[in-house]
């Protein structure tokens, strides 16, 4: 049984002082250095890494039930509770299966209507020729979204406050996904006071948005509708009040922030490869003209789909998952006791020279004949919405999303970006541009 490559500390907090800078830079300097997998010491901490597709493979399909969230997302569930994102089975199972429907590409039209209405609606607040953050725009309108897609217009004289309480919760999640010492969260301090009062505020609007909807007689069809009237198929049984609170938090915390992240990192690569940029306008020209998209226009349109899916391979907002071991397991032949908590890496996986030509350059061509995002399709060396059961259950939301936006961007105008030889990514809750992206509206 042959060990994993051991990296050790060559000075005291090295590691660490590397972790905290750019844990995305250094994991991927170590993975050149070593190879895909991969034990690594940080402070008084080792860290199993692991990024092969075998073992990616082994992890989230061959062997998804022994390996869960456990207690790697202990500072997650206080925000979002035992939904789908943060919860193990047999409530996570029961929750995908109550839960899938609402989901499903048959509601696609839908979201079609409400994500070109409030994408149109930012782009006529753009301010022309001054400069502006850019993934401060895409947050303002992926949260439009979402809160049409799953309220209708019930919280429409909440957004303000809302997104103020959503930008003191991103920031404290962001801060602690990079801390390897951080405070518990009941530690009472003034950051974490705004972060339990942020979701105190939420849980109030939602709870009560909850009740008057079971009230309605003749309620929207929007995805809290949906979920709603959700029933397990195999118990029949619904949701509680408080787990469709749960649901509802995880659905809006990852429904506008990664793929708002997306589209930024799209913006800022085009930005960076003005040729891309031009065949995908000429693209957009020649199939929609001025006129919007269509759910059938998306199947015309091949290099606007493989600068998104090459956008997420360079940058996939959950550039890595923790799981832990929910019993006694091998990975790679390696021994890992229950207890064990491993982290999965798509981003090493997506730049790994072995397994992708040219691995750190934008080349939206490799993905202008094969458009699945299914990571079984590729073998495990792609999975940006993760893969096996817990494959991402919006992934299709998403991308509808990104593809609109991207595409009505494009046809409006241009941006101007104030360095793009400079871009740099930062870790928050996901992988974002650092420093948001500024630039001007032409």
């Amino acid at each position: 049984m042959a060990p994993l490559p051991s990296v050790k500390e060559t000075f005291a907090r090295h590691h660490l002082k590397a972790m905290t800078a750019d844990a995305p830079g250094f994991l991927l300097e170590t993975m050149q250095r070593v190879g895909p997998d991969f034990r690594l010491g940080v402070g008084a901490t080792t860290m199993t890494v692991l990024s092969s597709p075998e073992a990616l493979r082994h992890v989230l399909q061959q062997r998804a039930s022994a390996w869960g969230r456990g207690s790697t997302l202990a500072d997650t569930r206080l925000l979002l509770g035992n939904g789908l994102i943060a919860s193990d089975p047999p409530l996570w199972l029961r929750q995908r299966r109550t839960m899938q429907p609402a989901f499903h590409h048959a509601h696609s039209t839908r979201w079609l209507e409400v994500i070109l209405s409030a994408t149109d609606r930012c782009l006529a607040t753009l301010p022309a020729g001054a400069p502006f953050s850019v993934r401060q725009a895409m947050l303002r309108l992926t949260r439009e979204t979402i809160v049409e897609t799953l309220f209708s217009d019930s919280l429409a004289d909440q957004a303000e406050p809302i997104a103020d309480a959503f930008a003191v919760i991103e920031q404290v999640m962001g801060e602690r996904s990079v801390s390897l010492a951080k405070l518990p969260l009941d530690t009472p301090t003034p950051q974490h006071e705004r972060f339990r009062a942020a979701i105190a505020f939420l849980d109030e609007h939602l709870f009560s948005l909850i009740a008057k909807r079971r009230a309605q007689v003749d309620p929207p069809t929007d995805l809290l509708t949906l979920l709603l009237r959700a029933t397990d198929p195999e118990t029949g049984h619904g949701m509680s009040d408080q787990q469709l609170r749960d649901e509802l938090m995880s659905t809006f915390l990852a429904g506008h922030e990664t793929t708002a992240n997306v589209l930024t990192w799209a913006v800022a690569l085009l930005g960076q490869h003005p040729k891309q940029a031009a065949l995908v306008k000429a693209e957009l020209e020649q199939v929609l003209g001025s006129g919007a998209p269509t759910l059938e226009s998306f199947g015309q349109l091949p290099r606007l789909t493989a600068i998104i899916r090459e956008t997420l391979r360079l940058y996939p907002p959950v550039w890595m998952l923790a799981r832990e071991a929910l019993e006694d397991d091998e990975v790679l032949s390696v021994r890992m006791p229950r207890g064990s908590v491993v982290l999965l890496t798509s981003f090493l996986t997506h730049r790994s020279p072995s397994l992708w030509r040219e691995p750190s350059t934008f080349d939206p061509d490799r993905f202008l004949t094969d458009t699945s995002t299914d990571a079984a399709a590729w073998g495990f060396r792609y999975l940006p919405f993760g893969a096996g059961p817990h494959v991402c259950i919006g992934n299709r939301l998403a991308l509808l999303e990104c593809l609109v936006v991207l595409a009505r961007w494009l046809q409006h105008g241009a941006l101007e970006l104030d360095a793009p030889d400079s871009i740099r990514h930062a870790v928050g809750i996901s992988l974002m541009v650092a420093d948001g992206l500024p630039a001007r509206w032409r």
